[in-house]
C-alpha cells in the first residue's frame, strides 16, 4: 500500500480512537502507518498487528513471532485489522504509564508523540519526530479536528460526521454473489485488494491466496475476486474448452475451482501453456 492509500483504509478507524479513547487521531494514524509499513509488514499482513504490539503476560489470544529485540519474540495477532486498532486505545488507555498522555489536548501531536517515547512505548530514540513527520506531511492533524474549530458544538459536528462515514471503509459496498457455491464480489473503482481485505476481514495474504494470486497489482474495476476459499471441483460443467484468452488462472477463477486443483485434474498444465481448442477437466 502507499502511504495515501494507507490512510485513506484506516484513517476512520483512527477517528473512532480519537472519539472513543480520546486519543488524537493523527497520532493513531501515524503509528499505524509508521509500525505497519504502510501495512506491509509480515505483522500487519499475516497477523492483522499494526502496533508491534507484543503479548505480555496478559495476553490471552492469537499469536505471531517475530524476530524484534530479540529472536522469537512473541506478538500479538488480531482477526482483522479493526480489532488491531481497538486493542492499541486499550493498551494505551488502561496502562498506567501513559495516563498523563491524556491530560493533554486533544489537538496537541506534538506532546503525544513526545510522550508515547517517554512512557516506553517505543526505544528508538527518533520516534517522536517520526511520528511527527508523518503527521505534518500528510497533514493528519486535520483528523483531530475534521471541521476546523473547537468547542463543544464542534465535536458534536464532529462526532456526527465520523459515525456517518466510520464504517465506510470496512462496511462491504458490494452485492456478495456465489460462483460454485463460493461468495465472491466485483470490485468497483478506486478499490484496491487493501480496501477490500479490510472490509471482509481479511489480511491481503489471505485474499491473494484465495484468489491463486502471488502479488497485489493495480486492481481493475470488474474484477471478480472471491472472498472465501474456492472448491476442489466444479459443481456444474465437467468440461472446460479453451478459448483465446483464456489462462489456467483465468479458468479456475471462472468455475470457483482452486488452481492446484484444476493442475492435479490435467497434469498437462504444469508443463504446457494453454491451446485453443484444448480440454479441461473440472471434477
Amino acid at each position: 500500500m502507499t502511504t495515501q492509500e494507507y490512510i485513506d483504509t484506516y484513517k476512520y478507524m483512527a477517528i473512532r480512537s480519537m472519539e472513543e479513547f480520546g486519543i488524537p487521531a493523527s497520532i493513531t494514524l501515524a503509528q499505524g502507518l509508521l509500525e505497519s509499513g504502510n501495512g506491509g509488514s509480515r505483522l500487519a499482513v499475516e497477523g492483522n498487528n499494526h502496533f508491534g504490539i507484543k503479548c505480555k503476560g496478559s495476553w490471552t489470544g492469537a499469536k505471531i513471532y517475530h524476530d524484534d529485540d530479540a529472536k522469537g519474540e512473541c506478538f500479538r495477532k488480531y482477526r482483522n485489522a479493526e480489532h488491531s486498532y481497538r486493542d492499541h486505545s486499550k493498551f494505551l488507555t488502561e496502562s498506567p504509564r501513559y495516563a498523563d498522555l491524556f491530560k493533554l489536548d486533544i489537538t496537541d501531536y506534538k506532546g503525544w508523540a513526545y510522550g508515547l517515547k517517554a512512557a516506553g512505548y517505543a526505544t528508538n530514540p527518533k520516534y517522536p519526530q517520526l511520528l511527527i513527520d508523518l503527521i505534518e506531511k500528510n497533514r493528519l492533524y486535520q483528523l483531530d479536528r475534521p471541521n476546523g474549530a473547537g468547542g463543544l458544538l464542534a465535536r458534536r459536528k464532529e462526532r456526527k460526521a465520523a459515525e456517518a462515514e466510520l464504517n465506510e471503509p470496512l462496511a462491504p459496498k458490494h452485492t456478495v454473489e456465489k460462483n460454485n457455491g463460493v461468495k465472491y464480489i466485483v470490485s468497483q473503482t478506486g478499490e484496491s485488494f487493501a480496501s477490500i481485505a479490510a472490509q471482509y476481514g481479511l489480511s491481503v495474504k489471505r485474499l491473494l491466496k484465495i484468489n491463486d494470486l502471488k502479488n497485489s497489482f493495480p486492481l481493475p474495476e470488474g474484477t471478480a475476486l472471491y472472498i472465501e476459499p474456492k472448491r476442489n471441483r466444479s459443481s456444474s460443467a465437467a468440461v472446460h474448452t479453451i478459448d483465446s484468452g483464456d489462462s489456467y488462472h483465468s479458468v479456475s477463477q471462472q468455475y470457483g475451482i482452486k488452481l492446484k486443483k484444476l493442475q492435479k485434474m490435467n497434469p498437462a498444465t504444469r508443463k504446457f501453456p494453454p491451446r485453443v481448442g484444448q480440454q479441461l477437466r473440472l471434477r
